[in-house]
């Protein structure tokens, strides 16, 4: 009884090994598409995010610099 269940629990546990290594893999494919599509887009245009993200920073430090006052 206790080595079928020994047997049993290492069947699952392989499963999920090999579910986990799908799953991963799949999440680098998608995160590699997405760094890809957001180079590419950059690329088009730098100054804009450049200057998107100079202005996100400006408002950011503005308001964490009004909450110490």
């Amino acid at each position: 009884m206790e080595e079928e269940e020994s047997t049993q629990i290492k069947q699952t546990l392989n499963d999920l090994s090999v579910k986990i290594d799908e799953l991963s893999k799949s999440i680098e494919k998608t995160l590699g598409e997405k760094k890809e599509y957001a180079e590419a887009k950059i690329n088009e245009n730098p100054l804009a995010y450049v200057a998107g993200a100079f202005v996100g920073g400006v408002i950011v430090g503005y308001v964490m610099g009004r909450g110490k006052g």
